[in-house]
């Protein structure tokens, strides 16, 4: 099963998995940040019998972070990916039309849309909430990480990479 909050990078996440069974695959509603994790664990405990992975991007994943520390507290064994671009890539689209509404010429955006320094260590992080995870650099990593993920149930973390500003 799996919980979509992947937003920017949903369109190559729905390319490489596709939801085709009804009830085993969810989104989030309105582009909303922060969801994808605590979604996940939602849906873990809904079908605690099912492998549940929940895809969020970094940006995103930084608004509930604090949720991995509840999956493992409760032992939720749901799995998450952040798809990780370095960037809040929706709000540098979302200003980019704003300024196009309005006549406003393309400029660089605020700093704070930028989240490459300091580069954040996803899986540093989930290990301070004692969730274990990888992170994946290209794409030869991906089939190991994945067999990481599903070796068990308890709450894995994959801090995949993708392109910059992808």
């Amino acid at each position: 099963m799996v919980f979509d909050e992947a937003l920017t990078a949903a369109g190559p996440l729905n390319a490489h998995l596709p939801g085709r069974l009804p009830g085993h695959w969810f989104s989030t509603r309105g582009g909303s940040l922060g969801v994808g994790i605590p979604g996940a664990i939602g849906i873990k405990l809904a079908h605690p019998d099912r492998t549940v992975i929940g895809f969020t991007g970094d940006g995103g994943s930084m608004y509930t972070i604090q949720a991995l520390y509840t999956a493992v507290r409760h032992g939720v064994g749901a799995k998450f990916v952040i798809c990780n671009n370095r960037s809040y890539k929706l709000l540098d689209l979302n200003i980019e039309q704003y300024w196009r509404e309005r006549g406003i010429p393309l400029h660089p955006h605020p700093s704070p849309f930028d989240l490459s320094r300091p580069d954040l260590g996803f899986t540093d992080i989930a290990r301070g909430f004692g969730v274990d995870g990888v992170r994946v650099d290209d794409r030869e990593q991906v089939p190991y990480a994945v067999k990481r993920m599903l070796a068990d149930d308890k709450p894995f973390l994959i801090d995949l990479r993708t392109t910059e500003g992808a």
